[in-house]
């Protein structure tokens, strides 16, 4: 994605956690940020990006409503489908509802917001010959990973919802392929945040800050990977 043109980002979830040092890394260089949150925090409020959106990505009028204050005519050269949802549960404990919100929020929510702002990645492709959608999965949620990262029980709706996030965003890639687009996946890693009760290897803008390296060299080539922290690819 490297490039002298003033580039775009818009990121979901950027109240806390990832999606705050993603909006944080992006500011700092100097990106013009489109921070969605439902309520912004005090952190993403003192960052001074270009537009704050509220963003409920469970919510299709409210992904509607955020890409029309946007405006199609705005190119995007980056979307982060970073917000997301873990509730842990077991075979006894998991219920229809935690997991359809599972769901709605971590593999709806993403394909709602890609859909929506394609005509604001299409038209940074026309300026960049490449715009990215980089959506926020788990290895976890690998089928081809079943026998390692899979390997304990449990977990049903998170697994499951990175899994159907992992299947929406392929189908897409195959959608936008020959628009100059690229839809990949990334694992951020075992990442210090309110969603692990701030138990994990990396800090936030550690876990970005691996990400962001990735991305930088993403092109249309790479349209429907699924990259490990590490950058190496990870199976469906």
């Amino acid at each position: 994605m490297s490039s002298t043109i003033p580039k775009r980002v818009l990121i979901t979830g950027a109240g806390r956690g990832i999606g705050l040092a993603f909006a944080k890394h992006f500011t700092a260089k100097g990106w013009h940020v489109v921070a969605g949150a439902r309520t912004p925090s005090a952190e993403l409020l003192d960052l001074g990006v270009e537009s704050l959106v509220s963003l409920d990505v469970a919510s299709e009028d409210s992904v509607k409503e955020a890409a029309q204050s946007v405006g199609a005519s705005t190119p995007i050269h980056l979307v982060i489908n970073n917000a997301g949802v873990f509730t842990p549960d077991t075979l006894k404990s998991a219920t229809k509802a935690n997991l359809m919100r599972q769901y709605e929020v971590n593999a709806v929510g993403p394909w709602l917001v890609s859909r929506a702002f394609l005509p604001n990645l299409e038209l940074a492709a026309k300026q960049s010959n490449v715009a990215v959608v980089a959506q926020l999965s788990a290895r976890l949620a690998s089928l081809g990973l079943s026998g390692e990262a899979g390997s304990f029980p449990g977990l049903y709706g998170y697994r499951t919802s990175k899994t159907a996030l992992n299947s929406l965003t392929r189908t897409l890639s195959l959608d936008v392929k020959a628009k100059g687009l690229a839809c990949v996946l990334l694992h951020p890693g075992f990442v210090k945040t309110d969603l692990s009760g701030h138990k994990g290897k990396y800090t936030a803008d550690q876990s970005v800050a691996k990400m962001v390296d990735i991305l930088a060299r993403v092109t249309a080539a790479d349209n429907g990977k699924f990259y490990d922290i590490d950058g190496s690819i990870v199976p469906w």
